[in-house]
C-alpha cells in the first residue's frame, strides 16, 4: 500500500461489515497493516467463517448482523470513522430470490 493511502489510515478506527469473507479478511488485514487504530469486523457469518478473520491485536470480531439494530450501535459506539459496507448476499441467485431481503441488507443495512 503506498505511503500516502497507508497514511490515509493511521491511528482511525475503521469498521468492515461482512469483513470475515474472501474480499472482507483481505481488506481487513491491509487495513490492520497500514496502522489502523482498530478495524473492527462486523459479519454474521451467513456465508464465510469467522478464521477468515485476521487474529491480529488492531482487529475486533463482532459476530451480528447489519439489519439488527443492537448489533449495529454495538460496534458504531467503538466510534468508527471509516465504514467498508461489504456484507451482502453471497451469489447473486439469492438476490434474484429474495428480492425483499436483498434490498434490506444492501439497501437499509
Amino acid at each position: 500500500m503506498p505511503g500516502e493511502i497507508k497514511d490515509y489510515y493511521k491511528d482511525k478506527v475503521i469498521l468492515v461489515t461482512g469483513g470475515a469473507g474472501a474480499i472482507g479478511s483481505n481488506l481487513t488485514r491491509a487495513l490492520s497493516e497500514a496502522g489502523a487504530r482498530m478495524v473492527i469486523v462486523l459479519d454474521n457469518l451467513s456465508s464465510s467463517y469467522k478464521w477468515n478473520v485476521p487474529s491480529l491485536p488492531n482487529v475486533m470480531f463482532v459476530e451480528g448482523d447489519i439489519t439488527n439494530d443492537i448489533d449495529l450501535k454495538r460496534v458504531f459506539n467503538e466510534g468508527p470513522e471509516i465504514v467498508y459496507h461489504l456484507a451482502a448476499f453471497f451469489a447473486s441467485q439469492n438476490s434474484i430470490d429474495y428480492p425483499e431481503k436483498d434490498l434490506w441488507v444492501n439497501g437499509f443495512g
